[in-house]
């Protein structure tokens, strides 16, 4: 019995243990906002485009973001990060910190969230509506 207790006793240690090495590294990103209002407009090349992709071609997150932006037929411009220095500055900017960064408007978006996509674009319609 108190072998089985002294076990359990390590096993839990270990547990918490692996928990805390899980969250901590992780709850910085958590605590994010899912993305960033500001004034991109010197982002965007074309002032007919409102969907801008920093990304790379070997990038999986980049291929899922470009495949819902086609699937959804959303107009996009992208710009790749690794085989242009002047896109690769102007991700620098934006603080770096990885690619796809998606740009909707004056929403600034990190990584593949579709969800926050869409709230992004209906966002952006409704003041493009608000506007005429």
């Amino acid at each position: 019995m108190k072998i089985a207790k002294t076990i359990l006793s390590y096993a839990g240690i270990i547990a918490v243990g692996l928990l805390i090495g899980y969250v901590a590294p992780r709850l910085p990103m958590w605590l994010k906002p899912a993305y960033q209002e500001g004034d991109y407009s010197t982002h965007f090349q074309n002032t007919k485009s409102k969907v801008l992709l920093y990304g790379t071609a070997s990038c999986s997150f980049c291929q899922k973001t470009r495949a819902y932006f086609d699937e959804n037929k959303i107009e996009f411009v992208e710009l790749d990060v690794e085989k242009s220095p002047a896109a690769a500055a102007r991700h620098a900017e934006l603080g770096g910190e990885g690619v796809p960064v998606v740009i909707i408007g004056k929403s600034m978006i990190r990584g593949y969230q579709p969800e926050v996509f869409q709230q992004a674009l209906q966002a952006m319609a409704k003041m493009q509506t608000a506007a005429k």
